[in-house]
């Protein structure tokens, strides 16, 4: 059964809340700027020409400006006279003559050009002007959206008709969504395909595919009314390979879809694309672009660079400064997150630092690939300066320590599991791992060692005090084994005269006397009675045996 469509007044009246809904963020936008800077300011005078385009008048403007000021007339006609007499002000008229005339909606060409798109966009419905998957799962051969998308849908929706309103700029609208959905939770957006995007790379992507999917409806709609099937495609740097072969020509628009893949996801108009197409007149309109120029274009796009042993087309270089930005925008998130989880100091700092040395190689990489920097794409979050603050944090951590932090991060947490506080800072613990081969090698050792005693079958007791001892042979630079460990608290027994720990330390500080194997050496006295077994090759006291004789096969050393 078709599917049928909403009566034409349901529609006016859902496309007009749209409309009402964007002119109120433009208004509420104003009225901040001007409480802020006690002024109405260069953006604010911008949204109040734009409101001006949307239909509202003069009248309504001072209306609604001196209500949610609270301002006295005599405030009001202060505000304005700053404004006319400000050299710059875009249409002094708007402050000067106050009057109720308005333009309806049924006689606003531009907005009934956007309406017509929106509407073709969404197949009538007025909602998912990006047509995003998002939130969606498939049941059967039927896609579900799941009530987060409802949210989703709102917040993107919003941003696309802000952008086409031409009330508020590109980044600022970014980071409005993206901050209203972090802050509602959502964190990242899932798809019915099981892949998943971080919400700052979801939202971009959605917001710019559906604001050039609309662009592209009031391009055709333009074409139908001039009476054209020719659209020219302009171009971009960096084009992505598949579609440098296309861009800066004229098609039809039936080869708008099977050449340019208009209507695909990875075609003209779809995901991450930034080509736009408007209405060609062939015999009167020029191309901007030659096929001579095109082709010298695609000859110096399709030059390698090199990065760290890595080769990059101009595409591959723009993706590889998306990747670092999509981490580096990671990366803030999780400081942000360890932040409120009330993380160790010592972590936190580790990975501010190594946010600064991932903004710092960003750097380099745009200079030497001769890309300018996107650093707004990185601050989305609006969570402010997140780098460290000081040269002295920075010298806090090796590195590669820097490089490796949550690797490094992940072993310090499971070695303060086996050995406590006794393992010390972060900071230390770097320190130890990256600038002293011979400790960090003794603290592997130890945390080697307390994991072997702590699967023993002993009481709790027994193996706090074999730690002991093995922290107090390591001051001495004796290597203990757990076997030998386990042999300390029986060291005294009938018929043998009585040693203790330190007798143990006193007889490893000499050399050895006999070899037991090729691979253990002895250290006998017979006065103590005392025989220890070493390793040759690791170090390690193998065992520790009350003897008044040394054994029969051992060889004298």
């Amino acid at each position: 059964m078709a599917k049928q469509k909403p009566g034409i007044d349901k529609i006016s009246l859902r496309m007009e809340a749209i409309w009402s809904d964007a002119e109120l963020r433009i208004m509420q936008d104003v009225v901040r700027r001007i409480k802020q800077y006690k002024k109405i300011t260069s953006t604010a005078d911008y949204q109040i020409n734009r409101l001006i385009d949307l239909g509202k008048s003069t009248e309504e403007i001072e209306r609604i400006l001196k209500e949610s000021l609270d301002a006295t007339y005599s405030e009001m006609y202060e505000l304005y006279d700053e404004v006319i007499n400000w050299q710059y002000v875009r249409n002094a008229e708007i402050y000067e003559q106050i009057n109720d005339r308005f333009l309806p909606p049924e006689e606003n060409r531009w907005m009934i050009q956007i309406s017509e798109a929106v509407k073709k966009q969404t197949s009538d419905e007025l909602k998912n002007i990006a047509q995003s998957y998002g939130f969606s799962v498939m049941m059967g051969d039927k896609r579900v959206f799941t009530p987060f998308a409802t949210y989703y849908q709102k917040y993107v929706d919003a941003a696309i008709m802000d952008l086409t309103s031409g009330g508020f700029d590109y980044n600022t609208v970014i980071r409005r969504v993206v901050t209203q959905m972090t802050n509602s939770g959502l964190r990242t957006v899932d798809y019915a395909s099981g892949h998943s995007n971080r919400t700052p790379v979801a939202v971009r992507r959605a917001v710019l595919t559906g604001l050039s999917q609309v662009t592209g409806k009031i391009s055709e709609r333009n074409a139908a009314l001039l009476g054209t099937d020719y659209y020219e495609v302009d171009w971009h740097a960096g084009a992505r390979p598949t579609h440098r072969i296309w861009q800066g020509k004229v098609y039809t628009y039936q080869e708008l879809e099977t050449i340019c893949g208009l209507g695909t996801v990875t075609g003209l108009h779809g995901a991450n694309c930034y080509h736009d197409y408007y209405p060609f007149f062939p015999g009167i309109s020029e191309r901007n672009w030659s096929d001579d120029w095109l082709e010298e274009q695609n000859q110096k796009e399709a030059e390698l660079k090199s990065w760290n042993g890595k080769e990059y087309d101009a595409y591959g270089r723009t993706q590889k400064q998306r990747q670092m930005e999509t981490a580096m925008r990671a990366q803030r998130e999780k400081i942000s997150l360890l932040k409120e989880a009330g993380a160790d100091p010592d972590e936190i700092v580790l990975h501010k630092a190594k946010y600064q040395a991932q903004l710092n190689e960003y750097s380099r990489f745009c200079q030497q690939m001769k890309l300018p920097e996107q650093r707004e794409r990185i601050y989305y979050d609006m969570r402010g300066r997140i780098a460290t603050n000081d040269k002295a944090q920075n010298a806090m951590f090796h590195p590669e320590m820097i490089k490796n932090a949550s690797k490094d991060v992940a072993q310090y947490k499971r070695y303060r599991e086996v050995l406590g506080n006794s393992l010390g800072s972060l900071a230390k613990f770097g320190q130890v791992k990256y600038n002293d081969s011979r400790a960090w090698e003794q603290l592997q050792k130890r945390v080697s060692t307390y994991r072997e005693i702590n699967t023993k079958n002993w009481s709790e007791e027994f193996k706090t005090k074999s730690k002991q001892a093995y922290d107090r042979f390591t001051k001495e630079n004796i290597v203990m084994s757990v076997h030998a460990l386990s042999r300390l608290p029986r060291l005294n027994k009938s018929g043998y005269v009585n040693i203790d720990e330190r007798n143990v330390m006193q007889l490893l500080r000499n050399l050895p006397n006999y070899k037991e194997s090729e691979t253990r050496l002895a250290y006998f006295s017979e006065k103590l009675q005392l025989s220890i077994i070493r390793n040759v090759k690791t170090g390690d006291v193998v065992t520790i045996v009350r003897a008044k004789t040394p054994k029969g096969d051992w060889v004298n050393v």
